[in-house]
């Protein structure tokens, strides 16, 4: 007996082959559904050229978006130092290194005060807050490539100047 073909069409007929390689992949069904949801969104938003190439699509979108999570999930949580037990507090034998930092916080905010506006809050979301370039792009509303060059630009501005407070 010959195995019937599937009803569905188009997207839908890679769906279920989709999760269930993801799921596999990761060892994780929920975040292999969201992923595969996220690839079927941009598809449905994509040109006609792209859907017509929906199988290989799908599970290149749906790869990255997988990526993008586990490398946020990977970055160490931020907690405040006074929130922190005395026990997970760091030992510090130099006196002067508060200090230090402060100076150091104190020098960036200088810095990133030179940088245009654009920029600034494109590194601060970027490389302080942690977020991916492509959600400081949806958030300002401008370019991926944009948002890259803008953080790029900060960067060497911040090292540059930088180099110029350290002794």
């Amino acid at each position: 007996m010959s195995r019937s073909s599937s009803p569905r069409s188009g997207w839908l007929a890679y769906y279920d082959e989709l999760v269930g390689v993801w799921s596999r992949r990761t060892g994780n069904r929920h975040d292999a559904e969201d992923a595969a949801h996220d690839a079927v969104e941009r598809l449905l938003k994509a040109d006609a050229s792209v859907a017509l190439k929906a199988r290989g699509y799908l599970f290149q979108a749906a790869g990255h978006r997988l990526i993008d999570r586990w490398r946020r999930q990977d970055r160490a949580e931020h907690v405040p130092l006074d929130e922190l037990n005395d026990a997970d507090q760091l030992i510090v034998d130099d006196p002067d290194a508060p200090v230090r930092a402060a100076r150091l916080a104190d020098d960036l905010a200088k810095v990133l005060a030179e940088l245009p506006p654009k920029c600034r809050e494109a590194f601060v979301l970027n490389r302080i807050e942690g977020w991916t370039q492509a959600e400081v792009a949806v958030h300002m509303g401008l370019s991926k490539n944009m948002i890259e060059r803008y953080v790029m630009r900060a960067i060497e501005h911040v090292r540059d100047r930088l180099r110029e407070y350290t002794p």
